[in-house]
């Protein structure tokens, strides 16, 4: 996991090529310009999600992908995500790059806008929870990255 500012995407262009495609297209884009829903960015190997969330305090629903990072930007709000160092995977829905998990271990935090959090294949996560006790609306963008 990386817990970082959209200024420092570069930074990460070196973990696969398709990662170095996601940060030259989150420098350059006009992300206010996007639409809401899926954009594509390099087809299938990395695309974006346009979310506008109301997000309610809810239990934890911890999710992993198989072969996908998620790259999951706050554009307005903010939101608190869970993190689990330490899970058991369920096996992948059917058809999918997405599979539930059980956290053995966890921790929050919050992320506002212009800040991201890279979960990497395999890395449990929980998102869309309020900041507060509140529900809050969140603008996100959720870059799908193929890691190969």
């Amino acid at each position: 996991m990386i817990v970082d500012t959209l200024n420092n995407i570069a930074s990460y262009a070196g973990l696969s090529a398709n990662f170095a495609r996601a940060a030259a297209f989150l420098q350059t884009a006009d992300l206010s310009a996007l639409p809401l829903g899926v954009t594509e960015v390099h087809g299938q190997e990395v695309f974006v999600n346009l979310q506008l969330n109301s997000l309610i305090p809810h239990e934890p629903a911890w999710e992993a992908h198989a072969i996908y990072a998620d790259i999951q930007l706050v554009l307005r709000g903010r939101e608190k995500f869970g993190y689990a160092p330490q899970a058991e995977l369920h096996p992948l829905k059917e058809g999918t790059d997405f599979r539930t998990c059980t956290a053995k271990s966890s921790f929050y935090f919050t992320l506002t806008e212009g800040q991201y959090a890279v979960f990497l294949p395999g890395e449990p996560h929980d998102p869309c929870h309020p900041a507060g006790d509140q529900e809050e609306e969140c603008l996100k963008l959720v870059v799908k990255v193929k890691m190969n």
